[in-house]
């Protein structure tokens, strides 16, 4: 049966493990809907609290800040109190700091409040990944982590629609109230199927790898966030985080070099599989969310669809998710990886080329096969890479990996997001030098025109500006879909240093 101790090869019989990938589906599914649900809400949080956007940003930068930090301290304390009890915890927080949110009554009260909820959002990814290693055998992770990437994918899928639809029809609060049922679940499901374990002889909390990682971590998430709104290093500020986030970098790891019992263990980040596996995880992560904000506003500004027309699309992509990652779970039964992940990135690098050919015209339907063709990559790849991270990882480094993986999916998504807006800004302007230089008052006279666009007069500069305005941003776009391809090919030579070997089967 399940092991209570130390994490031996004890697995549970196959009926038991079907119920535990089931009790893990609710809890990747309410962090994704939480996530791009109130992504959708912002614009009319904005107008309840009478914020302006720098001030209504802080709703996400709060949540993203106090999961990125508290994600590793999970790995400490499933050791200490286990990963059920753990797990309970975290979903019973992140109920209640739910219903604060859905009940407050100003800004500075919300932004607390979502960074309380982050923090017990940071455990539930990698302790998810905690019970599944311990409760499956290792052939049978790919199928394990196919059910957990189909939870995650289902919120991702429902989150948009349903943030547009409550916000829409009834208040941006009803986006967090319609997570507590989804949490309720989770804790039933949790309490009645996870079975008790993790717990090691653990060191006293080490407190000054915390306090280093923590602000290495902090200063990383807040120089991401403002950087593009303080143009950067011309802003002290910026780079007053840059210089914190990288002595705290320098000190994390000379202590955990150097010292005893450290926060995090180093020899996880030795594992060959797990460290390809948690690159690989990191670019996900760049390519999963950079995509999510890239794509709403080329169908919503440039092609002039409505905001829950691009939910739609947008949720097609967790529907492409699910089939790719069921699909991976049964070509991985004890076979080599490598076709697997290929298809998977070779999925994700088509659709975004196909994507940068897009024009204003193109058919909502076209862009939705597309996307749906993304999702089926992430699907594909996400779990083979998964499975594979932890393929010869020593079980007392579980904890450890599983936090570091998570950790490396989130900063993947908040460096991502940071380097394609940083790459839009510039090549939207770099195209609109280039347009302006091509419009010439010769050329303009031979093409037809609008009646009121007359461009000696102050009303049609101002409307021919705004076209090559419109026009440099689609093509900034354009570039930023044609990297994203260009980096998912780029990470093939990893592909070939992953284990060849098929998956053996573990003894019970």
């Amino acid at each position: 049966m399940a092991n209570t101790g130390t994490d031996q090869p004890t697995f549970l019989p196959p009926r038991e493990r079907f119920w535990v990938a089931v009790a893990i589906v609710p809890c990747g599914s309410m962090q994704g809907m939480d996530t791009f649900a109130v992504s959708v809400a912002l614009p009319i949080m904005q107008g309840s609290f009478s914020a302006t956007i720098t001030e209504i940003s802080w709703v996400l930068t709060s949540y993203l800040v106090a999961a990125a930090i508290f994600m590793p301290f999970f790995g400490w304390a499933s050791r200490k109190v286990g990963r059920k009890k753990l797990m309970l915890i975290t979903i019973a927080g992140f109920t209640i700091c739910t219903v604060f949110v859905a009940t407050s009554n100003s800004l500075i009260e919300l932004i607390l409040y979502r960074f309380a909820q982050g923090i017990f959002s940071a455990g539930l990814n990698p302790l998810s990944q905690q019970v599944l290693l311990a409760a499956y055998p290792r052939e049978e992770h790919p199928k394990a982590f196919s059910w957990m990437s189909s939870g995650r994918m289902v919120g991702v899928m429902l989150g948009p629609i349903l943030g547009g639809f409550l916000t829409e029809v009834l208040d941006w609060r009803w986006v967090f109230w319609a997570n507590i049922p989804v949490t309720i679940a989770a804790f039933y499901l949790v309490a009645r199927h996870i079975p008790e374990g993790g717990i090691q002889k653990t060191a006293k909390f080490d407190l000054f790898g915390f306090i280093c990682l923590s602000i290495a971590i902090l200063f990383l998430q807040l120089m991401l966030d403002q950087g593009e709104r303080n143009a950067w290093f011309e802003s002290y500020m910026i780079i007053g985080f840059a210089a914190l986030a990288a002595i705290g970098t320098y000190l994390f790891t000379i202590h955990i070099m150097t010292a005893k019992n450290t926060y995090v263990d180093p020899r996880v980040f030795l594992n060959r599989d797990f460290f390809i596996g948690m690159v690989m995880v990191f670019m996900l992560g760049f390519m999963i969310y950079g995509m999510a904000g890239l794509l709403p506003k080329v169908v919503q500004h440039h092609m002039g669809h409505t905001p829950m027309s691009a939910g739609i699309v947008m949720s097609m992509r967790g529907i492409g998710a699910i089939v790719g990652a069921t699909i991976a779970g049964w070509m991985l039964q004890g076979k080599d990886p490598r076709p697997t992940v290929l298809l998977g990135l070779f999925s994700m690098a088509g659709s975004m080329w196909l994507l940068s050919w897009l024009t204003p015209e193109t058919p909502l339907i076209y862009v939705s096969f597309i996307v749906i063709l993304q999702g089926f990559g992430i699907g594909a790849f996400t779990v083979p890479i998964t499975a594979c991270a932890f393929y010869s990882l020593d079980a007392n480094l579980r904890p450890d990996g599983t936090v570091m993986n998570s950790l490396a999916r989130r900063l993947g998504t908040s460096i991502g997001i940071s380097i394609l807006v940083s790459v839009l800004v510039h090549h939207t302007q770099s195209a609109r030098t280039s347009l302006t230089e091509h419009i010439t008052a010769e050329r303009l006279r031979k093409l037809p025109m609008p009646e009121n666009w007359d461009v000696n007069e102050e009303i049609g500069v101002v409307q021919l500006s705004r076209m090559v305005d419109l026009e440099a941003e689609f093509l900034g776009f354009l570039y930023d879909f044609q990297l994203m391809a260009v980096i998912m090919l780029c990470l093939i030579p990893l592909v070939l240093l992953m284990r060849l070997e098929p998956v053996k089967r573990e003894s019970r």
